[in-house]
């Protein structure tokens, strides 16, 4: 076996988590590594470790500890209004374009997709063009094991033989409560330009939409779509940074100093696709969780010092 890939025992772990921290007593490390496994003790060690200058100190485990409970709280509260974006974006994609197209099945439907994206380039062209391929396949599959797997969908019974539905597609709004949340914003990506604006005006504030703004959509949903994995297998949030989010221009004097990579930029993707009132406990709960803590997030830049009021000054979608 190789050197790199050796079982390390819990005293073993217990000595390396000396390299991020500093602490004198085994127990309480012991205990703690007996539950978060050293890799995803061992991050949130190397990040605090980071911040060693702005701490003035090596850290210490408390702090350690404090951090990691943080970061729980703060995975719950967003993977809360992750599932409140998911669900209402669904719902919108599968309302607008089935009622706009007159057709519930519209996702298996290819003249309602655009596989290249209207991308110039040829290169990026025929990579859409392959991908949609591919990614079409996929969804008439798993459209087909909805209606097929009795054991994992036994709900759906009336779509299989013997069914009063037996002979029809299963329709977007049933098939979208089941789909990954990464296959509905593709499914978004690929369709048409003008399709992608009536979803928009059917769930959003404005009557009308520009090309633009879709393309800011999809960094929208894909921000989200990435924080609900990440939220879903507990991995580190703090100091993590992710997919590019463009910022819409009605919000650029707010913006202009905010990096587009790092948590803030999750906080304003999830304003943007959340209805406001959602939008606004978002930020309640996380006014809770922040007042409770026992860390300084400000310190350790994990929000702006002004998140709330630059929060609040975001405009409606």
């Amino acid at each position: 076996m190789s050197i790199h890939n050796k079982p390390l025992e819990i005293e073993e772990q217990v000595l390396l988590m000396k390299k991020y921290v500093v602490f004198s007593r085994k127990v309480r490390m012991k205990k703690f590594l007996m539950y978060a496994g050293y890799f995803r003790a061992s991050r949130y060690g190397k990040y605090l470790l980071s911040n060693t200058t702005i701490l003035g100190k090596k850290p210490e485990q408390d702090l350690l500890f404090a951090i990691y409970d943080f970061d729980m709280k703060l995975r719950e509260v967003l993977m809360k209004y992750c599932k409140k974006a998911e669900i209402q974006f669904k719902s919108h994609l599968s309302n607008s374009i089935s009622i706009k197209t007159d057709t519930a099945t519209f996702y298996l439907n290819d003249d309602y997709y655009t596989p290249s994206k209207s991308e110039r380039d040829k290169k990026k062209k025929e990579s859409n063009i392959k991908f949609f391929e591919k990614f079409k396949r996929k969804i008439v599959n798993n459209e087909g094991k909805l209606r097929s797997d009795i054991l994992k969908y036994p709900e759906l019974k009336e779509y299989r033989k013997g069914g009063k539905k037996s002979k029809y597609k299963i329709p977007s709004w049933v098939a979208f409560s089941y789909f990954e949340f990464g296959t509905i914003t593709l499914i978004y990506s690929y369709l048409k330009g003008d399709l992608r604006k009536e979803v928009l005006k059917y769930g959003y504030s404005k009557n009308r939409y520009g090309k633009e703004v879709t393309k800011q959509v999809d960094t929208w949903l894909d921000a989200i779509r990435n924080l609900r994995n990440v939220c879903a297998h507990h991995n580190v949030l703090v100091g993590r940074t992710s997919s590019i989010v463009l910022f819409n221009n009605e919000d650029y004097d707010l913006t202009l100093s905010l990096s587009n990579t790092n948590l803030f930029s999750r906080l304003y993707a999830l304003k943007k696709v959340l209805n406001n009132d959602d939008a606004r406990l978002l930020k309640e709960d996380l006014e809770k969780i922040i007042k409770r803590s026992k860390i300084d997030i400000y310190e350790l830049n994990i929000l702006p010092v002004n998140w709330e009021d630059i929060y609040d000054g975001i405009k409606l979608l």
